[in-house]
């Protein structure tokens, strides 16, 4: 099986916009089972509407964990528009993106402590200077500890790799750190984390800010055991968004 832990669909004003049917297309196409999916920032930037409108596509397909978006600068409307998201909506969790929304992670401290509350996972566009710095995000974990946490692009997106070792330091000293593959240009770096740290490392594209069918193979050509793959390809995913899995329809999910 393979879980794509994040794409990103509807109305987009800083990436290419794509219906949710589209993505999955695509998907099927590059072989992949199952997606975590999370609204783009809409032009008109009102994220509730956009939640309510992925919750609308996603219905009826089992193959679709949701994601909520909030913008943690809108304070008390963002807890709320979190719990509506992970209440209401049925969402496996939350996704944050701070340079779309343009705050640092300290910022997310509240947001994060409503996830907390129910172990939902939250994932957060990483590695943006200033914002979502793997170190800043490391702080944020470490302050609200039951919110398991997962950093887009291996946790940095400094294309000279130094912001690897910040990365790894932060996935060793927080238990409740993940992170996806996608724009990981190290191919060891990903083998060491699947490696070293099991159940850490999830296959995400991050389609349409990333292409899908690269990210494939991207994994596909990584050199892993075959226990390394399935938590990587799938099982890590599984374990991490399952638990809200029970929040939207039941499908046919499995770890095997």
């Amino acid at each position: 099986m393979l879980f794509d832990a994040l794409i990103v669909a509807g109305g987009n004003l800083f990436a290419p916009s794509q219906s949710l049917a589209d993505v999955l297309a695509v998907a099927r196409s590059y072989g992949v089972d199952a997606v975590v999916a999370a609204p783009g920032r809409p032009p008109e930037y009102a994220l509730g509407p956009a939640n309510d409108a992925l919750a609308a596509e996603a219905e009826g397909l089992p193959e679709v964990v949701r994601l909520g978006r909030v913008d943690p600068l809108q304070g008390a409307q963002a807890v709320a528009e979190a719990r509506r998201c992970l209440g209401t909506l049925g969402c496996a969790g939350l996704f944050l993106h701070p340079g779309e929304e343009y705050f640092p992670m300290r910022a997310a401290r509240d947001v994060l402590r409503v996830a907390a509350e129910v172990g939902a996972p939250v994932v957060v566009a990483a590695g943006l200077y200033g914002l979502s710095e793997p170190l800043q995000i490391l702080s944020a974990a470490q302050e609200v500890p039951d919110a398991p946490i997962v950093m887009t692009s291996g946790g940095q997106i400094n294309i000279s790799g130094l912001s690897m070792i910040d990365a790894w330091a932060a996935l060793s000293r927080s238990r409740n750190l993940h992170v996806m593959t996608n724009g990981v240009y190290r191919q060891d770096f990903i083998e060491k984390l699947a490696s070293e740290l099991p159940g850490r490392v999830l296959f995400g594209s991050f389609s349409p800010y990333f292409e899908q069918g690269f990210e494939v193979t991207r994994i596909r050509c990584a050199r892993m055991s075959a226990a390394a793959r399935r938590e990587v390809e799938s099982a890590g995913a599984l374990r991490l968004f399952g638990s809200g899995l029970d929040r939207q329809q039941a499908g046919p999910w499995t770890t095997e």
